[in-house]
């Protein structure tokens, strides 16, 4: 009998990690299909945007330091994006092969249960077999998060690093103001004493605060070890006092978009 996506997923062992994937690939996959314009799209341009879009975060993962992450939680994060991925239709040839690498390490490794070492073969069709877009969009979970006001956040981007503090929680995403500050190697608290507010410049030249509803960030610790929780209980954060206001309390925005602005 072939074996299914979710079948795949509870033998990961892995709720926490599945979770978060599964949901970031459905956050891309429904954002990339809303819209007529979506319609006149080939699945593959889908395809391309939502993967870009989802290892913009996890590379945090696939391309960690191995002093900071572990191999088993690289090749599990492997598979569980390959897979979740497959299962909206979508398919990049470099990660079905860290995929199917990942099979043969956790297998190696003793790392899962008698059942995922029996059905590798099937696990190892099912991501090489063709992929099918579904019919309907996935859509979009209820937002929440575990992040509180003051926790003060390190945030990579690439091989960048950068810091916001969280104002506050509103409607399940967290208020969030960059830290004018950002470098090559992770983000201490220590870093970040005396730093300003980062603004954002208009087309007057001047630079206005700049805060954001960053949908999307949920768990803490986060999975994808692109965001980093640096301190907690920060009742102030950066020094706004030199940015100019403007009618706009904060601007709607998430995680995977966020990051695309950021990128160098």
């Amino acid at each position: 009998m072939a074996i299914k996506h979710l079948d795949v997923l509870k033998l990961l062992a892995a709720a926490g990690l599945v979770e978060a994937i599964d949901g970031d690939v459905k956050r891309c996959a429904h954002w990339a299909r809303l819209g007529p314009e979506a319609a006149a799209r080939e699945s593959a341009q889908i395809g391309t945007e939502v993967i870009e879009n989802v290892l913009l975060r996890w590379n945090c993962i696939l391309q960690a330091d191995p002093t900071e992450v572990g191999p088993l939680y690289v090749h599990k994060t492997a598979l569980a994006l390959a897979i979740c991925l497959h299962r909206q239709g979508f398919v990049d040839a470099q990660l079905t092969d860290a995929a199917v690498a990942a099979i043969a390490a956790l297998n190696a490794a003793v790392a899962l249960n008698d059942t995922f070492h029996r059905r590798s073969a099937d696990i190892e069709a099912l991501l090489r077999s063709p992929a099918v877009m579904p019919a309907r969009r996935p859509p979009l979970l209820k937002a929440h998060t575990a992040w509180r006001a003051g926790d003060v956040v390190g945030m990579q981007v690439a091989d960048r690093h950068h810091a916001v503090h969280v104002l506050e929680v509103s409607q399940g995403a967290p208020i969030v103001e960059f830290y004018d500050i950002v470098q090559a190697t992770p983000l201490a608290w220590e870093h970040l004493q005396g730093v300003i507010a980062r603004g954002q410049q208009l087309n007057d030249g001047r630079h206005y605060l700049d805060r954001h509803a960053l949908y999307g960030l949920q768990h803490q610790p986060d999975p994808a070890h692109q965001f980093r929780l640096l301190a907690s209980g920060i009742a102030q954060g950066p020094d706004s006092t030199h940015l100019a206001r403007h009618s706009g309390l904060y601007a709607v925005t998430d995680v995977f978009r966020m990051t695309r602005d950021l990128l160098p």
